[in-house]
């Protein structure tokens, strides 16, 4: 097996693999709208919410629960145990894709017809229904190699699968168009199985190449558990992960009930009711891009933090070993999102046109303490789940979504607020979650936030930088936000360096990283000529 990763390598591949998938994306729907142009595009969108909800049934929280239960055999050096673990999970989520897909082709008539009202968009579903079986396997798959803290898999075969979803995709539809839109649709849904398949052959190839027998694991001296009692773990531990993503919609879906009517109560016309929606709709895609980062740091604590307490470090409350992996994960996300709430906040207007290039748009002003509130709620969430504890942000999330329920319906009909009130629950609802985390993380691990001083004065002082760089400057949004980003950040770290936050070991581990690096491509052994 090959070397693990630490958790900043992890994060890093896991951050990269996630950045260029949603720049594909993005990409890809420029010629993909002129093919087959906005009703097309329509086709495509009714078919893929219902394949999220059967794909969402199908896998999740199991990743999440294999990486955690194979971290704690690897940690043993138990080498059969994370065999039986991984065909447990294999057979199990084998048999959830398959239900999936079986499932989606024999409804995908009634759901076209009844639930979207337009019957062509029942290609588009068929097309779309292999992809949570070939998913479901992958799934597997990233859980056993993220349960060994070795990240390079899950984040190249992400890079695979975006890659060829497109190609083909485009291919289909160039190819399909003519027999008409629906077709058309249909190409570019497949795409989706397609790069499925794609980035199942990647896993599997390289599950091949790194499962052959090495010196110094046992493979029989520890005992494991059963084949029944793990398939019982993992549906256990996964259980409340899989009902927390499928109320993350449904949280959503009410906030698009409420806010309408609440608009409508104080003088929204329907149509301007339905159009600010959007732009909340919108506000919110652009809130959740930060949580790319937080989302690889919280799947790389999770086998990191169980494979320490399975080692005996977790004694009497507290340990050093987990609490290191905690306090490095909550310092990463710390420093990573208080600048990005920051800019969020002084360029809302600004980075809201550069996305959708419509100008005067301040409610991403509203969102920006949500961006730190929910990348801490995912990382402090991934936290729990590596110490044992699923069920605590299951609900401290049900928790916090009361209150953003809330807050979002006596707040949004106030005149003055409209829209920002549903902006106002929404930071609420995600600040109690990651409080109520954070809380029950310190009861468990005596951990120390000696780096949080240092992040919120570096993060004042970028604050009134920005702000005054916005007055003085006034010049092109484009122009000002990138001359104030670069300044910024490069004011930020130097402040956090200066106020102890970054210290001389973090440039050190990248120096030897660095080095390491150039060792391994063969730049080490070069002398200047003399």
């Amino acid at each position: 097996m090959e070397k693990r990763d630490s958790i900043i390598k992890g994060t890093a591949l896991l951050t990269g693999a996630g950045l260029v998938v949603k720049l594909l994306g993005a990409a890809y729907r420029i010629p993909l709208s002129r093919l087959i142009g906005p009703e097309g595009i329509g086709l495509y969108q009714m078919a893929y919410p219902v394949y999220l909800i059967f794909l969402s049934l199908s896998t999740a929280g199991l990743p999440i629960a294999i990486s955690k239960i194979i971290a704690e055999y690897s940690a043993e050096g138990n080498q059969n145990g994370i065999r039986k673990i991984f065909r447990a999970a294999l057979i199990l989520l084998m048999i959830l894709g398959l239900t999936g897909t079986a499932t989606m082709i024999w409804a995908a008539p009634w759901f076209a017809c009844k639930v979207v009202a337009d019957p062509r968009a029942v290609y588009s579903m068929w097309a779309l229904a292999p992809a949570i079986f070939l998913m479901s396997l992958m799934a597997a798959y990233r859980g056993y190699f993220q349960g060994q803290q070795m990240m390079a898999p899950s984040a190249v075969s992400q890079m695979i699968e975006q890659t060829v979803r497109v190609g083909v995709a485009l291919i289909l539809v160039a190819v399909f168009i003519k027999n008409g839109l629906e077709w058309g649709a249909a190409g570019a849904a497949f795409g989706a199985s397609a790069g499925g398949a794609a980035g199942l052959v990647y896993l599997i190839y390289t599950y091949w190449r790194q499962s052959q027998p090495q010196k110094g694991i046992r493979l029989g001296s520890v005992k494991s558990d059963s084949f029944l009692k793990i398939m019982r773990r993992l549906i256990q531990f996964a259980l409340p992960i899989s009902l927390a993503v499928i109320l993350m919609p449904l949280l959503q879906t009410i906030d698009s009930l409420i806010v309408p009517a609440k608009l409508q109560s104080i003088g929204y016309t329907v149509p301007q009711a339905t159009s600010l929606l959007g732009i909340l709709g919108n506000s919110w895609a652009v809130m959740y891009l930060p949580m790319i980062v937080t989302t690889a740091i919280s799947t790389n604590l999770v086998p990191a933090i169980a494979a320490g307490n399975i080692k005996g470090f977790l004694k009497r409350g507290f340990s050093s070993g987990p609490r290191v992996k905690i306090e490095a994960g909550l310092r990463m996300a710390v420093f990573y999102l208080i600048p990005v709430a920051i800019f969020l906040y002084l360029f809302s207007s600004s980075i809201y046109r550069i996305i959708y290039g419509t100008p005067q748009v301040e409610i991403l002003s509203w969102l920006a303490p949500a961006v730190i509130f929910l990348g801490l709620e995912q990382v402090s969430a991934g936290i729990l789940q590596g110490l044992g504890k699923p069920k605590l942000p299951l609900v401290h999330f049900i928790a916090g979504a009361i209150l953003k329920i809330a807050v979002t319906f006596f707040t949004t009909g106030l005149p003055g607020l409209n829209l920002a009130g549903a902006a106002l629950g929404t930071v609420c609802g995600s600040g109690l979650t990651a409080l109520l985390n954070i809380t029950i993380i310190r009861r468990l691990i005596r951990i120390k936030l000696r780096f949080l001083p240092a992040a919120v004065l570096s993060g004042i002082l970028l604050f009134i930088a920005g702000w005054y760089g916005k007055c003085w400057l006034q010049l092109n949004y484009i122009v000002e936000f990138g001359i104030i980003g670069l300044g910024g950040s490069l004011l930020y770290i130097g402040s956090l360096w200066f106020t102890g936050g970054i210290v001389s070991q973090d440039l050190e581990m990248v120096k030897k990283y660095l080095a390491k690096r150039s060792v391994e491509h063969g730049y080490g052994n070069i002398t200047p000529n003399r």
